[in-house]
């Protein structure tokens, strides 16, 4: 049989584990309302958000009574929910909101100071090269048909060869 005093570190223990919980729920938020994502990313960020509630749950029930299932370990996480929720939420969601819109204002600048150098590489040395490598194969192009020019000259006239000779033909039997 359990104590008093156990059920009520057990049930703290839960609520901690509520106010976790609450608090991995407004990160979730904060980040899909900068990522205005399509549905996959948001079925991912989903995933992944109850993963991180099913750990948290496992653990504090783990770690607090082994893994017993008790009515009052339900109650405690969601009194830990409701209490984070009315007290901190408000405050953390804004908190959570800006941090991530500076984060992905600066990945935004970020990327910009890496697109530089690509473009420079673009510009002034893959580009020519495409233009040299254009030319080539027009000049190469050309040089083939030329090269080619007998061996299609060749088959023309072996087509042809059959028809010449019978409008001959057929020009002496007139």
């Amino acid at each position: 049989m359990e104590t008093l005093q156990f059920q009520i570190f057990v049930f703290s223990i839960t609520v901690y584990g509520g106010i976790i919980i609450g608090l991995i729920y407004d990160i979730y938020r904060a980040v899909k309302g900068v990522n205005r994502s399509k549905r996959l990313i948001t079925s991912l960020w989903d995933i992944l958000f109850l993963l991180a509630t099913l750990l948290i749950a496992v653990w504090a029930i783990f770690s607090s009574n082994y893994g017993d299932l008790r009515i009052y370990v339900f109650i405690g996480f969601m009194v830990g929910f409701f209490l984070y929720e009315k007290i901190i939420s408000k405050i953390a969601v804004a908190f959570f909101s800006y941090l991530f819109q500076s984060l992905n204002a600066a990945a935004k600048r970020g990327s910009r100071l890496i697109v530089i150098p690509i473009r420079f590489l673009w510009f002034f040395i893959f580009r020519p090269f495409g233009i040299i490598k254009e030319w080539i194969s027009k000049k190469l192009l050309k040089i083939k048909k030329k090269v080619l020019l007998p061996k299609k000259l060749l088959r023309d006239s072996r087509k042809y060869y059959k028809l010449i000779i019978k409008r001959k033909e057929h020009k002496k039997d007139l």
